[in-house]
């Protein structure tokens, strides 16, 4: 098996339907070398019906798997585990496929020696007149570099505007996939498992490539574009972020020491970024999330449950889509 796409997901049926469907249509489904691997994550196995009822017609072998708990680290590790491809793609339950997707992936596979590669994520909003200049940022993901250039997990140069993640991407098995759980479940609950795995394999040598023509979107309901869970966001991301550099680090006390001065230096100058801020449409609220980041990377111990915090807000009678 030369490809395995992996789809991590939790209690989104009818989203994952679509990206079922997007697969489905792309050229070259029917070579025999390609399988699509489901790992359902949730408790009430919310996906096994749709899964099971698309593999009777879908062109390529499609399985499902469940994984617990609720840990996407824990989900990515199943995938990784019960898929058998020489690279392993991961898409997020949210996204679709677009047009040559497959085609792109598989050339990149073949003509290009690198280890990891990503290809442009470009966002669907739910409610378009919610967002801002930050969600469009953090859900975006564009370059102008071409087919097969270095992309950098760490220290990132300034041509490379977005930070790396799982969310389309392909790992050559092998070389990019270490051991048997790639991924570390002390990041399940807060998310940056894809960073750590990817500061690891950086610090190990392995490269990174840009795919610009295996191309995906991303359904961002109303709720993410929220003040409230851009904060949070955020923060989790700033802790994700910290505890990566950290932990992969092979001198972790001196890391700890350097990066506590940076972020503090950063605390510092927050007042001259607010005025800063002043001209901005809502400079509140590019504030609260610029800080939110810069806490985060200051309270690292302890990592935020961003995705069970997200649920739970979602649940509750008095929420709002403006969470």
């Amino acid at each position: 098996m030369r490809l395995s796409v992996v789809i991590c997901t939790y209690e989104r049926p009818a989203l994952l339907a679509a990206l079922l469907r997007s697969l489905q249509g792309q050229d070259g489904t029917r070579t025999g070398d390609v399988e699509v691997v489901v790992v359902d994550n949730s408790d009430g196995e919310t996906a096994r019906s749709g899964v099971e009822a698309a593999a009777a017609g879908f062109p390529m072998p499609l399985r499902y798997v469940t994984a617990h708990p609720a840990n996407i680290s824990v989900a990515r590790n199943a995938g990784c585990r019960a898929s058998i491809g020489e690279a392993v793609a991961f898409l997020d339950d949210d996204q679709e496929t677009q047009a040559g997707w497959l085609a792109a992936v598989l050339d990149g596979l073949a003509r290009f020696p690198h280890d990891v590669f990503f290809g442009p994520i470009l966002p669907r909003f739910e409610a378009p007149r919610a967002v801002t200049p930050a969600a469009r940022t953090l859900f975006t993901r564009e370059g102008t570099q071409a087919a097969g250039e270095e992309l950098f997990a760490l220290r990132r140069p300034m041509s490379q505007r977005f930070v790396l993640s799982t969310a389309n991407s392909i790992f050559r098995r092998a070389t990019a996939l270490p051991g048997p759980e790639p991924f570390d479940p002390h990041f399940g609950q807060c998310g940056g498992e894809d960073l750590h795995l990817l500061c690891r394999l950086a610090r190990g040598g392995r490269r990174f490539a840009w795919l610009p023509e295996a191309r995906a979107t991303d359904f961002v309901p109303r709720h993410r574009c929220g003040t409230g869970y851009l904060v949070r966001r955020h923060f989790a991301g700033g802790q994700a972020y910290a505890a990566t550099l950290i932990r992969t680090s092979p001198h972790p006390l001196r890391e700890e020491a350097l990066l506590a001065g940076k972020f503090l230096i950063q605390a510092g100058l927050l007042p001259v970024m607010g005025l800063s801020m002043l001209r901005r449409e809502a400079p509140g609220r590019s504030f609260a999330i610029r800080a939110a980041g810069i806490a985060g990377k200051l309270l690292w111990r302890r990592l935020y449950p961003l995705y069970r915090a997200e649920a739970a807000a979602l649940s509750r009678p008095e929420a709002t889509t403006h969470t």
